[in-house]
């Protein structure tokens, strides 16, 4: 980041203009002042000052002040390698009402560009005034931004400005790289370069639209996560033992960076079965990046390479979805999938790794929601000798599924060593059984790594009151305190003022979480979580028109959000609109087809009227969700009213099995043994349930039932 001036804008500001939405944008000097006329937040055209630049090559991006203190990044950039003005988000129109259009708080630096182009910023923003006051020690990144304050050093010339942790190979300096080469969230300002990571920042997982099934770049997501998934990472290698961290740059060319380490026979056809010379110069295909470091373009001109450095897997392309180092352009991408997965097998298949499971399969089947995939997912979180960032995002998806194998899983792992595993496994933690959250969440309240306290703090705010009041205020409010506090932080962006509505609806707060949801969606009108989240708070508030017009709204701007269908179903339904309720709810399935909830519900709303399809759908959503005790007594339930008497036994039995707990299913249970003239199986099954640990009014109406049934038997 420099000052716009002479030598550093590199731009053509020579009176050129560019097209974009039908304006023409206008780049002029006014004596030493550089000026873009652009497409304002008003949508005209006004004049606006370069005040600073930011990058040199293979683009540059020019910041601008709007009010209330924020710096924006203009959407036109200067391609530095071909001399060309060129729009980053080509293809897609962007109004001003949309969160990329320059002005908006997408392309904002204060939140978006400075912690990582400036030296010691503090971001100042002012959620009661919506401004900013952001500081910074050096307009670029200096020493300061990597060594920590030099003041020691100042004082004692020889020591170091700060004292890196105890040693853990190349972890510590990858760590300190992380903040600017990783996509993450904020928490705070202030900390040291020497700080753990998850202290002030919480890196995104390997998330849908942001990487591959298998961990492979996707949307612009930096290096760091790519990295730690690499064999490298795992013994110790860093970022300058490939990078002078000082300037960049590499510390050899070609395939000489690898052979520093590598044996120089990988440098060489035996190994990567490809000419080294081809038309007299270096052939592409035996560089060792194009395989096993492919990558893409990001702003448009800006070529990044996969850092996870892993082994091309052209046969896992069909079970993970993600792309093919063999089939990258310029390589085999003219070729079908079957001919390079069979020219690999023939020329790679008897190597080793060539075979090898991949964790990605996993993480692949378990993005479906595939029922069958809880145990594999629990198996790949509890190892350790893979990637942690795979292991946290397979705990993500067993969240949603209950059941042992997921419970334990999460259990084990919120006393793993990584606090990435710590922070996935608090946030995924099972709901059932509030006393349980209670009992496995208090503890992390006071672990010594920010992100997993607050965390817990949240969590556990969203459990009944009766049992949150059985942790000791001393450890809960400071662990709250400090998830508000980076909440606030972030208040400039949607999430923030996002999870601190969720965090107001779960404290009975509703008139602030109702404000928080109404900021989120001023910052991100695109921001459908917070819509129909917000709508829930309307129809709680007996708002069901302003409900339903909000649902309606997201199902017609989002209909591929399958949850805004669902609660416009629930609403319809309560409002005895049953048609239309019913007509909601499936189109919930048709976005979503796992969408238990959804067929749970259709299925109730038809039972009446077409059991055979009411039945159908609670099979479908005892299928998605095993472990959700409702889906099997509905099933259990429509079976037995439509004569299926053995089906609903079984599927009650199973049922209590697994949760012996579970009042309804005793009282149902009975009925149906009753039905089938099983006496003494009923008798059993009622003196079995007296002590089952039931509530007092259950136990009354089994006591009844038992009672009732003592004539009969006499007959």
């Amino acid at each position: 980041m420099q000052p716009a001036r002479d030598g550093a804008v590199l731009g053509d500001f020579g009176g050129v203009t560019f097209e974009l939405r039908g304006r023409q944008w206008r780049f002029f000097r006014d004596g030493a002042r550089f000026v873009v006329s652009a497409e304002g937040p008003d949508g005209l055209l006004h004049d606006y000052e370069v005040e600073y630049v930011l990058g040199v090559e293979p683009l540059q991006q020019y910041l601008v002040s709007l009010a209330g203190g924020r710096l924006q990044a203009l959407s036109v950039a200067w391609d530095t390698l071909r001399k060309r003005w060129f729009f980053l988000h080509p293809g897609r129109d962007i109004p001003p009402t949309d969160w990329l259009h320059w002005s908006r708080p997408g392309q904002n630096w204060n939140s978006m560009c400075a912690a990582c182009h400036s030296t010691n910023v503090e971001k100042g923003y002012d959620d009661t005034t919506d401004t900013f006051h952001t500081t910074f020690s050096e307009v670029a990144v200096g020493c300061e931004a990597c060594h920590g304050p030099s003041s020691r050093h100042v004082a004692e010339p020889a020591q170091a400005a700060s004292a890196p942790r105890a040693p853990a190979g190349g972890r510590d300096q990858v760590e300190r790289c992380a903040p600017c080469h990783a996509r993450r969230a904020q928490l705070v300002d202030g900390g040291t370069p020497d700080a753990p990571l998850l202290d002030r920042y919480l890196p995104v997982l390997l998330d849908p639209g942001v990487f591959h099934a298998d961990g492979q770049i996707l949307d612009e997501d930096f290096e760091y996560q790519s990295f730690t998934q690499s064999k490298m990472y795992a013994r110790g290698v860093a970022c300058g033992d490939c990078h002078d961290v000082h300037s960049g740059k590499l510390r050899a060319t070609g395939n000489a960076l690898c052979t520093r380490c590598h044996d120089k026979a990988f440098d060489g056809p035996t190994h990567h079965a490809h000419v080294t010379v081809l038309d007299g110069k270096p052939n592409p295909a035996a560089q060792c990046v194009s395989c096993h470091m492919p990558g893409q373009s990001y702003m448009v001109v800006h070529f990044r390479r996969d850092h996870s450095l892993r082994v091309p897997r052209p046969d896992l392309v069909a079970a993970t979805g993600a792309p093919s180092a063999c089939a990258a352009a310029g390589c085999h991408a003219d070729r079908p999938a079957a001919w390079v997965v069979a020219a690999y097998q023939a020329t790679f298949g008897k190597r080793p790794r060539a075979s090898q499971p991949h964790w990605g399969t996993i993480l692949a089947a378990g993005r479906t929601g595939a029922p069958a995939t809880v145990d594999a997912l629990a198996e790949l979180a509890g190892d350790s000798t893979r990637p942690a960032i795979a292991r946290a995002t397979a705990l993500t998806l067993l969240g949603p599924r209950a059941g042992e194998p997921s419970t334990s899983a999460l259990q084990r792992a919120l006393g793993d060593p990584d606090p990435l595993l710590r922070v996935a496994a608090t946030t995924s933690y099972p709901s059932m059984q509030p006393a349980d959250v209670v009992r496995a969440l208090a503890p992390l309240l006071q672990d010594p790594i920010r992100a997993v306290r607050i965390a817990a703090a949240a969590r556990l705010a969203d459990v009944p009151p009766e049992q949150r009041d059985a942790i000791p205020m001393s450890t809960f409010q400071p662990a709250l305190d400090e998830y508000i506090a980076s909440m606030r932080y972030m208040s400039d962006l949607p999430s923030g003022p996002f999870n601190l509505g969720n965090l107001y609806v779960s404290l009975g707060r509703d008139r602030d979480a109702e404000r928080e949801y109404r900021r989120a969606i001023a910052i991100d009108g695109k921001l459908t979580p917070a819509k129909v989240n917000l709508a829930l708070l309307l129809a709680r508030a007996h708002r069901a028109g302003d409900a339903e017009a909000l649902l309606r709204s997201v199902a017609t701007d989002d209909p591929g959000f399958a949850t805004a269908a669902f609660n416009l179903g629930l609403l319809l339904a309560e409002e005895g609109q049953a048609e239309q309720a019913e007509q909601a709810l499936r189109s919930a399935l048709v976005a979503d087809p796992t969408l238990a909830s959804a067929a749970y519900n259709l299925a109730l709303l038809i039972a009446e009227r077409r059991p055979s399809e009411a039945i159908a759908l609670l099979q479908r959503a005892v299928a998605e969700a095993p472990g959700e005790p409702r889906y099997a007594w509905s099933l259990a339930f429509e079976l037995s009213r439509t004569g299926e008497l053995g089906r609903a036994a079984e599927i009650l039995e199973a049922l209590l099995r697994e949760h012996p707990g579970y009042d309804d299913g005793y009282l149902l249970l009975g009925t149906v043994y009753e039905q089938q003239k099983r006496w003494d199986q009923a008798r059993a099954l009622y003196r079995r349930a007296a002590t089952a640990g039931l509530s007092n009014e259950s136990r009354a109406a089994i006591v009844t039932r038992a009672l009732a049934l003592e004539p009969r038997r006499e007959r």
